[in-house]
């Protein structure tokens, strides 16, 4: 095994110095980080894995078709899925509560509805 000597020892002295000046500096910095399920709650509520699962189970039976009052009559490609009785008035994620709607026609719903619920 080879053994430093001279100016590389000094060196790596040195080095080793900065090295354990480092440590507690890190310790402190990993009892602030935490995974991203505990820090924001990822994979919870809306965005969650069991929303997204009802979302697609909701789009399949509508047929992927817009269900809204406004496109009874015409075929529309559904994108996104709505509650048809609000949360914020007591509606629920059942299925029976959620539809298939397009996209262009959920932002009307929902503008009517944030409209409705500001008076």
């Amino acid at each position: 095994m080879a053994t430093c000597t001279g100016a590389s020892a000094t060196r790596a002295r040195a080095s080793m110095g900065r090295l354990t000046t480092l440590k507690p500096r890190v310790a402190t910095l990993g009892d602030r980080l935490q995974a991203p399920a505990e820090q924001n709650g990822y994979g919870q509520g809306r965005g969650g894995r069991p929303w997204r699962r009802l979302r697609a189970q909701v789009l399949k039976r509508d047929g992927f078709m817009c269900q809204c009052e406004q496109c009874q009559g015409r075929v529309l490609i559904a994108h996104e899925v709505d509650h048809i009785t609000p949360v914020f008035e007591g509606g629920t994620d059942d299925p029976s509560n959620l539809r298939a709607i397009n996209r262009d026609c959920h932002s009307l719903k929902t503008q009517a509805e944030a409209k409705r619920a500001r008076g």
